[in-house]
């Protein structure tokens, strides 16, 4: 497995750009269906522009259902890391959401730093100290994306009771790669270019509009 601190961006494919151009375009001719259709008086635009993005976000989900099923299927592995820190970021129920700096022993690749979050129940908060070790997981694809593992069985966790991990230098942190700027530029343009059609393929009813409305005249009178 090969670490790399600096990942480079994704979502730049020409798949995940244009999926990046129709969620923009959505955006914007959904939020241009309902000004349209608010100054036109047009109810059945206005009920397209509501439904248009509840379409596309199930089309957008049943897409993904195959690369959600490959991801679901990966084995993780199981791995040992070290706390480095940890604070809490809220605490509004019993499972209090606790970030993790963790240095991740692989085993058979350098160690690495990674960030997580976890919800931690308060009874349990005490067993998680600076220094301390837990068991892990994570896919072999996605160091990234770290997990606690609760209850480790007891090999895991007789391991972990007599593990001594060092600390990985705060260089090696591993992120979940960036978007990158042409995701977001791709989406900017959908956007303009989905409320742009909108706009001018209603433009006569607009236009139609403000000619109908009636005109105010203003009667001055001398004296």
């Amino acid at each position: 497995m090969v670490i790399n601190a600096s990942a480079r961006p994704t979502h730049n494919g020409p798949v995940a750009l244009a999926r990046g151009f129709m969620t923009g375009s959505v955006t914007g001719g959904s939020l241009a269906a309902l000004v349209v259709a608010t100054i036109a008086e047009m109810v059945p635009l206005f009920v397209a522009g509501l439904c248009l993005p509840l379409v596309y976000g199930l089309l957008f989900s049943l897409a993904g259902m195959p690369r959600r099923a490959r991801e679901a299927a990966v084995v993780p592995r199981t791995a040992l890391a070290r706390i480095e820190s940890l604070h809490a970021i809220g605490g509004e129920s019993a499972d209090i959401p606790i970030q993790f700096v963790l240095t991740v022993d692989p085993g058979d690749a350098p160690a690495y730093r990674v960030e997580m979050t976890a919800g931690i129940n308060l009874v349990d908060v005490p067993e998680y100290r600076p220094g301390g070790t837990v068991v892990i997981e994570y896919p072999a694809d996605r160091p990234w994306r770290v997990r606690l593992v609760r209850r480790p069985g007891p090999e895991w966790r007789s391991r972990a009771e007599t593990a001594r991990i060092g600390s990985a230098p705060a260089s090696t942190m591993v992120r979940r790669p960036p978007e990158g700027r042409a995701f977001g530029l791709v989406i900017l343009i959908g956007t303009l270019f989905g409320a742009a059609a909108v706009v001018l393929l209603f433009f006569p009813d607009l236009a139609d509009r403000e000619d109908s409305a009636p005109a105010i005249t203003v009667v001055v009178q001398d004296g």
